[in-house]
């Protein structure tokens, strides 16, 4: 018997997966973030989405490594799902995603 041994893929860069209701992040993106409530925003000429940290009258929950973005997308009528390249922007704190 051949035995093939599993590596564990390491994530290398920070990604964000987008599906029909949630945004998720991952690991190495929620290190960067240190928040509870998140603001999304969204530019249609440039087609990016812009996340960053809120309180809680206006925010939405991070709940461990989901956003809830339902209402968002369908407001925006954003329909494309899959992973896509964060953009980190120290100065802002803030993540931009080009989908």
């Amino acid at each position: 018997m051949a035995f093939e041994v599993y590596k564990p893929r390491l994530e290398k860069e920070a990604t964000i997966a987008i599906s029909k209701n949630h945004l998720t992040l991952n690991k190495k993106l929620l290190d960067k973030f240190n928040t509870k409530f998140v603001e999304l925003a969204y530019d249609p000429e440039t087609r990016t989405i812009l996340i960053k940290a809120s309180n809680k009258d206006n925010g939405l929950i991070l709940n461990r490594n989901k956003i809830g973005a339902r209402g968002f997308f369908k407001h925006f009528k954003i329909e494309q799902k899959g992973k896509y390249s964060v953009v980190f922007n120290e100065k802002e704190k803030a993540f931009y995603i080009q989908i």
